[in-house]
C-alpha cells in the first residue's frame, strides 16, 4: 500500500497584486492566472512550446485545439498579420469581451488552426497591465479544467488548479513527480482581481474582406452590439 505523499496538492498558486512578479514567473515558463471582463484565465509565453505543453497539461487539453492569445497592441505587427480593417475594427472593439480571428505572423503559427488564431481583445485594467508588461504574446485560455465551467474567484481556481500530483497518485512503478517538475502543474501565481460577477464566455468572430462579421462562437457581445461596432 502506497504511504502518503508527504507533498499537498494545496497550498500553491498564491495571490499577488505584483504585476512585475508575475511577468517575471511568466517569462520563466510558468503560467499565471489573471482576471479578465469574463473570468478568470490562464497565461503563458505563448511563444514557448515548453511552457504551452505545461498550459495543456494543466488543462487537460487534447491536441487538436488550440490556445488563443493577448497581447499588448504595440506588439500586433510584429506578431500578427493584420489588415486594416481588422485594426480599425479592433480599435473599435476595445475593451469588448470578443476573440477576433486573425492570420498569424510564423512566429505564432504555431497556435494556428485553418491558418487562424484567436486574439483576445483586452477587457480588464489588470488583464492590461499584464499584457503592457510582457513584450510576447500570452494565452489567453479559460482558466478551468476541459469541459469543465469557468471560474470567477481566485478561489475557484486553487481548486481547479490543486499543484503538484503526489507520487501516490501517479500510479508509477517508480514515481518522481512531485519531487520533480515533470508533474509539477501548479500555477505560479493568481493575479487578484477578487470575485467577478459571472459572464458568458467571449464571442468569437471573423471579418471578412467586405467587412461583415462571422459569428463563429456566440457569447457576451450580442448580435446587436456587434451592429455598433461594425456600422
Amino acid at each position: 500500500m502506497p504511504t502518503k505523499s508527504k507533498y499537498s496538492t494545496h497550498l500553491y498558486s498564491p495571490l499577488t497584486s505584483d504585476i512585475t512578479a508575475a511577468a517575471a514567473f511568466i517569462t520563466s515558463g510558468r503560467i499565471v492566472a489573471f482576471p479578465s471582463g469574463t473570468s478568470y484565465g490562464l497565461a503563458a509565453d505563448a511563444t514557448q512550446g515548453y511552457a504551452l505543453q505545461r498550459l495543456r497539461l494543466l488543462k487537460g487539453r487534447p491536441e487538436d485545439k488550440s490556445f488563443t492569445v493577448m497581447l499588448n497592441p504595440a506588439l500586433w505587427g510584429q506578431y500578427l498579420q493584420l489588415t486594416a480593417t481588422e485594426t480599425a475594427f479592433l480599435t473599435r472593439a476595445a475593451n469588448q469581451a470578443l476573440t477576433l480571428l486573425v492570420k498569424p505572423q510564423p512566429s505564432l503559427e504555431h497556435l494556428a488552426k485553418a491558418d487562424l488564431v484567436g486574439l483576445r481583445v483586452i477587457d480588464h485594467p489588470l488583464m492590461n497591465q499584464l499584457c503592457q508588461a510582457m513584450p510576447v504574446p500570452l494565452t489567453a485560455t479559460s482558466a478551468n479544467r476541459t469541459d469543465e465551467p469557468a471560474c470567477f474567484s481566485p478561489e475557484c481556481v486553487q481548486a481547479a488548479f490543486p499543484g503538484l500530483l503526489p507520487d501516490d497518485q501517479l500510479g508509477e512503478d517508480d514515481p518522481h513527480g512531485a519531487s520533480g517538475t515533470t508533474y509539477n502543474l501548479s500555477l505560479a501565481a493568481i493575479i487578484d482581481g477578487g470575485t467577478l460577477p459571472p459572464h458568458k464566455p467571449t464571442t468569437i468572430v471573423r471579418l471578412q474582406k467586405n467587412g461583415s462579421l462571422t459569428v463563429v462562437r456566440p457569447g457576451a457581445v450580442t448580435p446587436a452590439m456587434l451592429d455598433k461596432l461594425i456600422a
